[in-house]
């Protein structure tokens, strides 16, 4: 089924429209804007992006919206309502294919001449659907109420990108699209050391992966604008953190966000490999002092001389300058023994943020132990 297409003055244009429809057959969609009857061109999208450390393109089959916007006088919605998706290609991530509702083939857009703003939308996967937005329009622009209809939340990677291109007659044209990350990224690397580590040489190798919670952003009213993707609550830029308790060895997990943890790097006789933790959230807003909770779970963990047991450290992030959208910020927890520490936050890979401190580390053994 085509998209719904935005069509003024439909009566003087069926005849022009049957033709193009019986010409290019069932692989292209059409966007009918204005008096134009000429020749379309068939567009295509590649992503220029840095989504990934050292290299670019979206996530494998990753969701994308896009909404073309024809720049003129009068203009008040996108050429196609509900805006056109399309998934990432399934190797590098650059090139973007029409998808294909279910029964139906894949069809490439068509434009006429004339100057377009396309601005798209993705989640970064392959199974997180792309918000709806509110599309309105002054001239071909997005308007201030053109926002998200569906709600935001945290633990997806939102990218927003939007080019404006000169559309020509005749052959098919291609349409880079630069996407930023919208939200803000946090990590914690897990360092092991001989004297924190598992009980044995076998044990190592079969470490499990800790279990460990991040305080997270408050997403309640927030909302993004199409035009920039800037997010914000009311008038503000970033959100307020959501409360998870105040005491290290009462935080209620339930309001925190559970990381995802992958295992780094090799084993080292009974030393495990290091473990990274990672989440996105929706930006979090600067403020004086501000300190956030983190709490990770070690199983089998033998510290010194005693036996392996369950380890669970609670610590606080500094936070005071906000973690801000397109940063990732990059914490680590060194366990050596009895010395454990956070280092300060750095920023790799998305873009450069500010420096922290992180302070106030528990660690609470349960008493079952392990040989």
């Amino acid at each position: 089924m085509r998209d719904r297409i935005n069509i003024p003055a439909l009566a003087s244009l069926w005849v022009p429209v049957l033709c193009l429809v019986l010409a290019t057959g069932c692989t292209r969609e059409e966007a009918i804007d204005g008096p134009e009857s000429g020749n379309r061109s068939e567009i295509h999208f590649f992503t220029s992006t840095q989504t990934r450390a050292g290299g670019s393109g979206l996530a494998t089959s990753a969701k994308v919206r896009i909404y073309p916007y024809h720049r003129k006088t009068g203009t008040t919605a996108p050429v196609m309502y509900g805006g056109k998706e399309y998934v990432a290609d399934a190797t590098a991530g650059t090139t973007l294919t029409p998808a294909a509702p279910a029964g139906t083939d894949a069809k490439n857009m068509i434009l006429p001449a004339g100057t377009f703003g396309f601005y798209a939308i993705s989640t970064n996967s392959s199974t997180e659907e792309v918000p709806a937005f509110n599309t309105v329009a002054n001239d071909g622009y997005p308007t201030d109420d053109a926002k998200n209809t569906t709600a935001l939340v945290n633990g997806i990677d939102y990218l927003h990108a939007v080019r404006e291109e000169a559309i020509q007659f005749g052959s098919a044209q291609e349409v880079p699209l630069t996407f930023k990350h919208i939200g803000t990224q946090v990590q914690l690397t897990i360092q092991f050391d001989a004297n924190a580590c598992a009980a044995s040489e076998t044990a190592a190798q079969n470490f499990a992966k800790a279990e460990v919670w991040v305080q997270q952003t408050d997403v309640t009213n927030v909302y993004m604008y199409l035009r920039d993707g800037q997010v914000r609550v009311g008038n503000n830029v970033g959100l307020p953190f959501l409360d998870c308790g105040s005491a290290a060895d009462n935080l209620n997990t339930g309001s925190m966000a559970k990381m995802s943890v992958e295992k780094v790097g090799e084993v080292t006789g009974s030393i495990p490999a290091n473990q990274v933790a990672t989440f996105n959230m929706l930006p979090l807003r600067s403020e004086a002092s501000r300190k956030m909770w983190i709490k990770v779970v070690i199983a089998d963990l033998k510290v010194g001389d005693t036996p392996a047991a369950t380890h669970t450290y609670s610590g606080q992030l500094d936070a005071s300058n906000g973690w801000n959208p397109g940063e990732r910020n990059s914490y680590t927890l060194i366990l050596k023994g009895n010395e454990i520490s956070f280092s300060g936050v750095t920023v790799e890979d998305w873009k450069n943020g500010t420096s922290g401190v992180v302070g106030g580390i528990t660690d609470s053994s349960s008493s079952t132990t392990t040989n």
